[in-house]
């Protein structure tokens, strides 16, 4: 949903020949002209993970039905041989249970306590009437691939990645000893006890203390004993799915028995799953009607066969939807999809994907029915267009040559020339990616550079027997840099603007983009532009010739130059209070390690930022509270135009982000509020109106970060750096100049 370039990051590991810190200024008068140009190692960095990260976690959430068909089965446990004065209890699965219980954020949501329950539980209990001490306990055995609560996305992820259940289905507890229990059974009294064991789960084993209480009545044996534990322990947490839910790391488990004498009882060896209860569809709304209108223009675009998040979730029919209807309830129902970010406060933005509370009650309604269709379920979705003015020409299509990386570098740039062969000036006026291997692609950009730079290509293309060039930094072509209007000067700016030259950008699942307010970037004969691809490798890399198609006008149009401004923010995030003496919570050796991970930038850009934005250290760390770290910084506009669209971006930990032109003063303006970051949607905006802008005019970014986001993440005291771990306040807004 990109309405102007993409301006970000999300580079593992960028480098760059210059860093803020290593060209500060010797006066104030030149530091805005040098900081400017210095900067290239902070906006070369990359657009951020965004759609493709979130989908690559959501998919298996949102499909659970369809990628894993849940067998409700008794498990088998080792049954006891009674000794003497011994009887033994089988338990009745029908009338038992392991239950978690975890609090988990969803969404952004207040915290609440979620609970899940499997009924497939099996193992025998001996209990000697005579002396109780004695009693045992064999091994019980609980299926954790039927855990299910009333969320089939919190399910599916459970399943799939936390517990791995469809390899390692069967979680167990050993008795190690039991305690508490003494002299001769009385029937229908309430006993306490004390298990110590081990719990199994995947393949770790940990030990666990369980409370509890049992009572025999006749042929009946009742028990329920409660433990807690970590989930890092077993390496099944904290879950934490793409933004739209996250946990914490302590759970409670709870065993519900009910076991039988089996000489007296036939024990039940058979459940049924979740998926037995009877629904009714009577008062579901119509598919036909009312669900497939709102699929269709909010959904298809990105999710039938062929789009960009069809790999990932596919909704091609109507049988696909009702499929995944549960997924669609909940991911709507909490605003997850489709993703919106940004608050109505401050200016109008235009083309909101958002859903109205009657459209979300609707799908509600639908999937509580049982997602009935009133059609075959074969009937096809097709994307409506709600916005056709938004859809580029493809007047010429641009492909790279067939790149195929290594596992080796598993985050690797890669950088090439795609000549649009013009012999005549024309405006770039909108684009549309044409992504390839969409499984490898992290992120594109795309740089505009001139004839001379163009020409020293050829010295970098396959100089290292592959198509392109290895391009952390960005092109590093030398040249004059292009013209985006024939012979305007730019060396008026004031203040620190950033680069001129990056022009576009995609993340997966991001549309193609038409440039607003009939604006483009002008293509004089010779011209190029450099495509710029992260490659993210989890596997065996594939050839990739994703390249552009490019929406191309006349030089001589009635078409505006554009251009894109790149405020940033220092980041000073000192270690939580508990992690204090970890070796990288000192910033200094956390300096040096960025030093070692992405060379001199990896020092300098924080100290230059610090020095730009007037702050120290010292004053941005004091504002850490244990958790949450603030910082901001106040620039200007570097010349008059008119802003057309924004951007915010942040990393893994943001919590917040704010751009406002003359903050504090009766004129104040938010030009973009994210009240909730979320690294996986970061998007562009576009105004609904252009807002004027003067030469000098004041503008604030301010962004805030919250450790509690990634509580296992080792410590270390973070900085405005490249990696994905360390963070940035970052923020891009599209300019067109008034002197045109």
């Amino acid at each position: 949903m990109a309405d102007g370039p993409v301006v970000g990051d999300g580079a593992e590991k960028a480098s760059s020949t210059e860093d803020l810190g290593a060209v500060l200024p010797p006066a104030p008068a030149k530091r805005s002209h040098r900081l400017r140009w210095a900067s290239l190692s902070v906006v070369l960095l990359g657009l951020a993970a965004g759609g493709i990260y979130a989908w690559r976690q959501v998919a298996p959430v949102i499909s659970a039905r369809k990628y894993r068909a849940v067998s409700y089965v008794v498990p088998k446990a080792p049954k006891l041989t009674p000794r003497t004065g011994e009887t033994v209890f089988r338990i009745d699965p029908t009338h038992s249970s392991l239950t978690y219980a975890v609090k988990e954020t969803f969404a952004g949501r207040k915290s609440s306590t979620a609970t899940g329950v499997t009924n497939g539980l099996a193992g025998d209990l001996a209990v000697n009437e005579a002396d109780l001490a004695t009693s045992r306990v064999g091994t019980i055995v609980a299926n954790v691939e039927q855990f299910h609560s009333d969320n089939n996305l919190r399910d599916a992820r459970i399943r799939q990645d936390f517990l791995q259940s469809h390899r390692f289905p069967l979680a167990q507890f050993k008795l190690d000893r039991i305690t508490g229990l003494g002299g001769k059974l009385v029937a229908g009294k309430s006993y306490p006890f004390t298990m110590d064991g081990f719990v199994t789960i995947k393949e770790t084993t940990v030990r666990a203390t369980f409370e509890g209480t049992a009572k025999v009545d006749g042929s009946t044996l009742t028990a329920t004993a409660t433990t807690t534990a970590k989930l890092s322990r077993f390496d099944a947490g904290p879950i934490s799915i793409a933004g739209l839910v996250r946990t914490s790391d302590d759970i409670s488990l709870t065993l519900a028995i009910r076991a039988l004498d089996p000489t007296e009882h036939a024990v039940p060896t058979t459940i049924t799953g979740p998926h037995a209860k009877v629904v009714s569809s009577k008062d579901a709304p119509s598919y036909a009607k009312v669900v497939q209108p709102i699929l269709a223009a909010n959904c298809a675009q990105c999710h039938t066969a062929g789009q960009s998040g069809s790999a990932h979730v596919l909704i091609n029919d109507a049988g696909d939807a009702k499929a995944i209807s549960d997924g669609i309830k909940t991911v709507t129902q909490t605003r997850y999809m489709p993703p919106w970010p940004a608050s109505d406060k401050g200016v109008k933005l235009a083309h909101k994907m958002t859903l109205s509370t009657k459209e979300i009650a609707q799908l509600s309604a639908w999937a509580d029915g049982g997602a009935p269709l009133d059609v075959s379920a074969t009937t096809k979705l097709t994307f409506t267009q709600p916005h056709p003015e938004l859809v580029p020409r493809q007047d010429k299509t641009l492909r790279s040559p067939g790149y195929l990386g290594s596992i080796d570098n598993t985050n690797d740039y890669r950088c090439f020339l795609l000549d649009p062969k013009l012999t005549k000036p024309m405006y770039l006026t909108g684009y549309t990616f044409l992504a390839d291997q969409v499984q490898e692609l992290h992120h594109a950009q795309v740089f505009h550079v001139s004839a001379s730079q163009a020409a020293k290509a050829p010295m970098k293309d396959g100089a290292d027997g592959k198509p392109g060039w290895s391009c952390y930094g960005g092109p590093e072509l030398r040249g004059r840099k292009p013209e985006t209007v024939p012979g305007r000067k730019r060396d008026h700016d004031v203040g620190f603007a950033g680069q001129d030259d990056l022009v576009a950008g995609w993340v997966p699942g991001q549309a193609p983009v038409v440039f607003p307010e009939h604006s483009g970037i002008l293509l004089e004969p010779g011209d190029a532009l450099v495509l710029q691809l992260h490659y993210h490798y989890a596997d065996k890399p594939a050839p990739d010739e994703s390249g552009l198609a490019l929406q191309l006008d006349p030089g001589t149009a009635d078409v505006k130059a554009m251009r894109v401004v790149n405020p940033l923010g220092p980041v000073e995030l000192p270690c939580s209070p508990k992690d204090a003496k970890a070796p990288l919570c000192d910033r200094n050796a956390a300096m040096k390690e960025n030093i070692k991970l992405y060379g001199p930038s990896g020092a300098g850009n924080e100290n230059g930022l610090t020095y730009l934005c007037h702050k120290t250290p010292s004053q941005l760390a004091a504002l850490f509270d244990g958790t949450v770290g603030h910082s901001s910084c106040s620039l200007k506009v570097p010349e008059s135009g008119r802003i057309v669209g924004v951007m915010g971006h942040m990393h893994t930990l943001g919590s917040t982000i704010r751009l406002t032109l003359d903050k504090g003063t009766p004129k104040e303006q938010i030009l973009l509020d994210i009240p909730r970051w979320s690294f996986d949607w970061q998007m562009n905006y576009q105004l609904e109106k252009p807002l004027h802008v003067t030469a000098g005019q004041p503008i604030e970014l301010e962004c805030s970060w919250d450790r509690s986001a990634d509580p296992l993440r080792a410590p270390k005291y973070i900085v405005f750096a490249e990696g994905t771990e360390d963070e940035m306040c970052f923020a891009t807004y599209t300019l067109i100049p008034d002197d045109q």
